[in-house]
Formats: C-alpha cells, sequence, structure tokens
C-alpha cells in the first residue's frame, strides 16, 4: 500500500494522525501571526493530502 511521505497506512492511526494534524493547524492558526498563518496552511494542506492519498490507498486495497 502506497501512502504520503511514510506515514502510517494502519486505518485507525491514520484517522488519528488527521484528527492531531488538523489541531494543530487550528491551535497554530490561533497565534495570529502571519508567519503561523502559512505554518497551518501548510498543516492542513498535510492533512487534506495525506486523507486523499489513504483514501485512494483504501479504495486501491478492496479491489
Amino acid at each position: 500500500m502506497k501512502i504520503l511521505k511514510g506515514l502510517t497506512d494502519e486505518p485507525e492511526t491514520v484517522f488519528q494522525q488527521i484528527a492531531v494534524m488538523i489541531e494543530s493547524g487550528m491551535i497554530i492558526s490561533a497565534i495570529g501571526d502571519e508567519e503561523c498563518y502559512d505554518l497551518a496552511d501548510a498543516v492542513f494542506a498535510l492533512a487534506q493530502q495525506y486523507a486523499r492519498s489513504a483514501c485512494d490507498a483504501f479504495k486501491e486495497q478492496r479491489t
């Protein structure tokens, strides 16, 4: 199973890691600094890529 940037492919762990990424992005964005907004955007983008990658991998595994 191909997964994003070496992150785990265990379904339960994938959901936990994505949740942690989203929570981290929210905390970082709450700081209110312009650099923090950019970092939060990068964290959200990584979470989105990871979710898409995991979804594709799980679909591939079903077939």
